[in-house]
């Protein structure tokens, strides 16, 4: 009874949250609308885009930072409520402003875009997350172009110039138009020069202004266009080239998109399970394939987004989950019938679990020190209870949460839960 109690109590501050910031938004957004006239001197630059968008976001801060007044927008926050906080945290003095555009359903954009006001707008990717409101990947990149639209003439649109969906939006705009990415045509073109773990990401940048060496503290070559972005945003605003990279090289990986989570038995997890879509898995894996590692073991919660039957998703994933780890396991609650149907991709070296709780005690059961763990997943599985398992005591083992927020930063983490 006592654990059903503490059940109930946790829901219904959930909902108590909900219903407190449901009374203060609108009034919220309105004071921000009323701020924002007050903010002439402040350059707003918003960041969006189908992947990379917080930690464009962060590493321009991060550029910036260093000589200017800059603020940001936290963590993932980037809807409308979020806008008006991060407007609202501005002073007049503060030279920049860097906001994270999110999309979760068609319309948002403009609504943010017209309180944002921005500037400078960027745009990292287009994929096909929340392709279920779109239906197609050419909808979605319509949706995002409208942050570009919102330009004023005298503004900057940093578009990615290796996505089309992405270049195309300079025809959407009267503003300036700076590209990035590895083609030959980008006016900031970028080439790679370490990424294999456990290497950080090393670009070399060619620019108007020349080449700029990046050393930044990020894992995979996927977030070579997240640097590529916030260092063509930064130098195009007048930042100088060698400082900025230097406030980029400060800057370590985002929680939950490849961060590494060392243990005391010697097991290194990867962390890249804030959310899954399944057109984003294949990044996590090539970081893997070409990682160095006595052994590789990779975890997959649940894909998202995906863009046909579940079936041949689960199976092209595990297939190249397979190739990428010596070991691969699934979870949720299909996961051990799907084990069983695909083992012949993978005799002994594939497994099913029900429950993030078995897939924690089977990998405690294997691990030894050298190998390297990838979780992909997102905040829905909570699969970050796997590798936090190893050092603390997780009493927290439910199939179903509501909460958004991290495992580490739940304080329920601890608390003894039903499944």
């Amino acid at each position: 009874m006592t654990v059903s109690r503490r059940r109930i109590e946790d829901f219904l501050d959930l909902d108590l949250k909900h219903a407190a910031k449901a009374l203060y938004k609108p009034p919220l957004i309105e004071l921000a609308r009323r701020w924002r006239p007050w903010l002439a001197h402040t350059r707003f630059i918003g960041v969006t885009g189908s992947a990379g968008k917080t930690t464009t976001k962060d590493l321009l801060h991060a550029a910036l930072a260093r000589r200017h007044r800059t603020v940001k927008s936290a963590d993932s926050n980037n809807q409308l409520y979020n806008v008006a906080k991060t407007l609202l945290s501005v002073g007049p003095r503060t030279q920049f402003c860097v906001q994270e555009v999110g999309l979760n359903k068609p319309g948002v954009i403009p609504e943010m875009a017209e309180l944002l006001r921005p500037h400078v707008g960027i745009v990292t990717i287009v994929g096909t997350d929340h392709l279920s409101h779109f239906l197609s990947r050419e909808a979605i990149a319509a949706e995002k172009g409208r942050l570009i639209e919102r330009l004023e003439p005298s503004g900057i649109a940093v578009l990615n110039a290796d996505d089309p969906l992405v270049a195309a939006m300079a025809r959407r705009t009267s503003a300036s138009v700076v590209t990035f990415g590895f083609g030959p045509d980008a006016d900031f073109r970028g080439e790679v020069r370490e990424v294999r773990y456990p290497a950080r990401l090393t670009l070399e940048v060619r620019h108007r202004g020349g080449t700029t060496r990046i050393d930044s503290r990020l894992y995979g070559e996927h977030h070579a266009i997240s640097v590529l972005a916030a260092f063509a945003a930064a130098v195009s605003v007048g930042a100088d080239a060698e400082e900025a990279a230097a406030g980029i090289a400060t800057c370590e990986p985002m929680l939950g998109r490849l961060s590494v989570h060392p243990t005391q038995s010697g097991a290194t997890f990867i962390r890249d399970d804030f959310k899954a879509p399944a057109w984003s898995l294949g990044a996590a894996l090539k970081f893997m394939a070409e990682a160095e590692a006595n052994r590789k073991i990779v975890v997959l919660g649940t894909l998202s987004d995906r863009s046909e039957s579940s079936r041949r998703v689960y199976r092209d994933a595990v297939t190249e989950a397979l190739g990428a780890a010596d070991q691969v396991a699934i979870v949720g609650d299909s996961a051990p019938e799907r084990a069983r149907r695909l083992q012949d991709a993978g005799p002994g070296r594939l497994h099913g679990f029900a429950t993030v709780r078995e897939a924690a005690e089977w990998l405690r059961s294997i691990a030894e020190a050298g190998d390297l763990v990838l979780l992909k997943g997102s905040l829905a599985d909570h699969l970050a209870r796997i590798a936090l398992s190893f050092d603390r005591e997780v009493g927290c083992w439910r199939r179903r949460c509501g909460r958004g927020v991290f495992c580490d930063r739940c304080r329920l983490l601890a608390r003894p839960a039903d499944p």
